[in-house]
């Protein structure tokens, strides 16, 4: 193959894919190898045999990272990226911004003793090509450093945004922070969800995009149910609209508007799968790919097709989970369910209020998470009490305001009514 040559094709422009893409099946192959050039993809797929399938994004480095972006699940499924840019400036600049986009370990850059993977087949042959690909490196910090490294660090206040909660109350023990796990735990029927939603439906009105991964219900549901509660108007479990007012239909159509077009709402329509690698991509392809900050996930215990019922992989889901924030800095706010032996000593459904040692799993969670808010009812009551047991932040726990919900208008109404002051 010569360079020489010429190479031309036909179609949309916005509708072209990557050079070398339709020979590729992600999970049937050592990895995928992202090139610049037409010329330099098929060198690779021919030096490697095909273990190692060459794609070219369209248009060329400086446009590398927005294209593999908008198709970053397909990438996803590879073992392995192979960074094969150009050794030049522009090379370095596309290989930085790429391998951001990826989970830590999952890319390595080829060094090529020439210019790129083309010049090098034609020059060295297709053993230096190959020998080049499987020799390359994993592009990871080195991760031990010297304090003095950091000198003048602590001179400028540190690089994070802190937003406060939907809950006034909660925000006197600690804002939200960016690049957290917030966890929320209850006993069944306390109203997880609906904690949960006006969380999000807050971050929403603040301008915050957000993911919302629903385990328990249809997206189309989601929908239902965030509309009435921005709406004021319980619609999720009408059969029709009759009897509403015409201001009440006024709020509904106001309500859908801001939902679903606002752009600040992203739902996985899960269509019944709970896998827990399904999941996972997801939630990085709503951070990486449609620019969600927030991820909200109702719930950690029902992944992996039913109900996780093993410690060892709510405990390992939790590490995975964890590492997604680190290498994205989003916030993933998520619900827990309780353990069952708990239920033998008190009442999760009758008022009384979970601890740390109550949440299902072998106490990861409780380790791996920054924040922990837990919510309690009384049954044959309208308030809900909330409290803070886990704040790393700031350290601040206890009491943290309660909610009396109103069915017909889907409010929370917030109240300081600490019961160990009644």
């Amino acid at each position: 193959m010569n360079k020489n040559d010429r190479i031309s094709w036909s179609g949309k422009p916005k509708e072209v894919t990557g050079f070398g893409s339709h020979l590729v099946n992600p999970k049937r192959v050592d990895g995928i190898a992202i090139c610049e050039g037409e010329f330099d993809a098929p060198s690779i797929t021919y030096a490697t045999n095909g273990k190692v399938v060459g794609i070219s994004v369209p248009n060329g480095a400086q446009s590398a990272a927005n294209f593999i972006r908008k198709d970053l699940d397909f990438f996803s499924q590879a073992e392995r990226i192979y960074l094969a840019m150009d050794m030049d400036e522009a090379g370095k600049k596309a290989t930085s911004e790429i391998v951001v986009l990826f989970p830590a370990g999952k890319v390595v850059r080829i060094d090529w003793p020439k210019k790129d993977a083309n010049e090098t087949l034609v020059d060295l042959g297709s053993m230096v090509v190959k020998d080049a690909v499987y020799a390359a490196k994993e592009i990871r910090p080195d991760g031990i450093k010297p304090a003095s490294s950091y000198a003048g660090l602590a001179n400028k206040p540190p690089d994070r945004k802190a937003t406060d909660f939907g809950f006034v109350f909660w925000n006197r023990l600690t804002p939200s922070y960016d690049n957290q796990l917030i966890i929320l735990v209850a006993g069944s029927g306390i109203g997880k969800t609906t904690l949960l939603r006006a969380l999000a439906l807050a971050d929403m009105e603040q301008g915050i995009k957000i993911g919302w991964i629903g385990l328990e219900e249809t997206a189309e549901e989601a929908v239902f149910r965030f509309v009435g509660m921005a709406a004021g108007v319980q619609i999720h479990a009408r059969q029709n609209y009759a009897g509403l007012t015409e201001k009440q239909l006024d709020a509904i159509s106001s309500a859908d508007k801001f939902v679903c077009n606002s752009g600040k709402l992203e739902l996985f329509d899960h269509f019944g799968s709970l896998d827990e690698d399904v999941i996972l991509q997801r939630m990085n392809y709503m951070v990486r790919s449609l620019g969600c900050t927030r991820i909200y996930l109702d719930h950690l215990t029902i992944i992996s097709s039913g109900l996780a019922q093993d410690t060892k992989h709510i405990d390992s889901l939790i590490t995975k989970i964890r590492s997604f924030i680190a290498s994205t800095k989003c916030t993933v706010i998520a619900i827990s369910h309780l353990n069952r032996s708990s239920s033998q000593h008190k009442n999760m459904e009758d008022g009384s209020i979970p601890e740390l040692s109550d949440i299902r799993g072998s106490h990861s969670l409780v380790q791996l998470a920054d924040t922990i808010f837990a919510a309690g009812r009384k049954r044959g009551t309208d308030t809900t009490h909330s409290y803070c047991l886990k704040n790393r932040m700031l350290g601040r726990c206890g009491y943290a305001g309660s909610f009396e919900f109103d069915e017909d208008t889907q409010f929370l109404d917030q109240k300081w009514l600490d019961p160990t002051l009644a």
